[in-house]
């Protein structure tokens, strides 16, 4: 069976990779890795910082020609977001809490089977990997619930402004996500090349493979249990609302 389009395209690009790192140094090769990751961070430190200079004030000005209650409960409205956003971000930290403290319990159980079937390295390398997913999920969950009231708030005054700090928003989690998780395997490479003393780098690169398997273990739990977190916080909101409503 021929390989299709996309595996040609993988087998080209590989080649092209490999032909460009045989071109360069070593030092030249490593800034091209962790040059774009610092910028990432950088640029996402920015970001933040933008959506940070968002105030809560409600438009005055502007919403009291489009809004009927602007005028005379602006600051209710504001004060009920501010309550809102404060709530979900309680119960944000609270799932996160209970969330990791599970995720440390089997990253230590998972750690003993790996120590003895696979080695220290592979070990090593999946905590790493491990710690680093929960790094990226705790700064995601942070950047999420703090731009979620500001979105809506410049929504408030038009969606453009909405749509530019939801941008904004995101751009700390997918930026800081990906230099983070560069950053990190980076530093495990290197580490491992001076710590260990492989018997050729494929057998360092397998060891290697325990951080993706750390990651995506860390990510899994955050998919489900962040799953089952926000549908039991809308079926409690729906509860909720027929109680207070009938």
């Amino acid at each position: 069976r021929a390989p299709g389009p996309r595996a040609h395209f993988a087998a080209t690009a590989r080649r092209l990779f490999i032909v460009l790192a045989a071109m360069l140094d070593k030092l030249a090769v490593n800034s091209l890795i962790v040059v774009p990751a610092v910028l990432g961070l950088l640029w996402s430190a920015k970001e933040w910082v933008s959506v940070s200079k968002v105030k809560l004030d409600g438009h005055p000005d502007l919403l009291a020609k489009q809004d009927s209650r602007a005028a005379t409960s602006n600051k209710d409205i504001v004060n009920e977001m501010i309550k809102i956003a404060k709530t979900i971000q309680d119960g944000a930290m609270s799932f996160l809490f209970a969330e990791y403290t599970y995720m440390a319990v089997y990253i230590v159980l998972f750690s003993i089977v790996l120590i003895k079937f696979t080695g220290v390295p592979t070990t090593i390398a999946f905590v790493v990997g491990a710690v680093t997913s929960i790094l990226c999920g705790w700064i995601g969950m942070m950047i999420a619930v703090y731009t979620n009231v500001r979105t809506t708030h410049q929504c408030w005054r038009d969606l453009k402004s909405g749509f530019d700090v939801a941008i904004q928003g995101g751009c700390v989690m997918g930026l800081s996500l990906v230099s983070i998780g560069v950053l990190a395997l980076f530093a495990l490479i290197e580490v491992f090349k001076k710590m260990f003393d492989f018997e050729s780098p494929e057998v360092m690169y397998e060891a290697i493979a325990g951080y993706g398997l750390g990651g995506s273990s860390i990510a899994l739990f955050g998919r489900v249990g962040g799953g089952i977190y926000t549908k039991a916080a809308d079926v409690g909101a729906d509860l909720s609302g027929k109680n207070d409503y009938g």
